[in-house]
């Protein structure tokens, strides 16, 4: 068995002057700078989320919008073809009586 009592008491490790009276600071700013990196984490993700559903949003509108303009031009289009179709009666028909009246 070891008699402790007869160990030399040296010291073999050395502090350097005012560790302690600093180790508190420190070890405050090592939380601090710990917790400001989990609070940017959680800013970035959020961020990120947030951009993901404008931009989710933003195209979800531009093709309901493309798809309204398409609903237009198909409307004007059939607009279009029956208004030609009346022109195309109203100026047989004209012509018609002008032949007639001309014979």
């Amino acid at each position: 068995m070891i008699d402790l009592d007869n160990i030399t008491k040296e010291e073999h490790y050395q502090v350097p002057d005012g560790y302690f009276d600093e180790f508190p600071k420190q070890v405050m700013y090592s939380i601090r700078k710990e917790n400001a990196k989990r609070r940017n984490i959680w800013l970035t993700s959020i961020a990120a989320v947030m951009a993901l559903v404008i931009c989710s949003i933003t195209i979800v509108r531009y093709m309901q919008n493309n798809e309204k303009e398409k609903e237009q031009m198909r409307m004007i289009s059939v607009q279009t073809e029956q208004l030609e179709e009346q022109m195309v009666d109203y100026y047989s028909a004209e012509l018609a009586q002008m032949d007639y009246l001309y014979y």
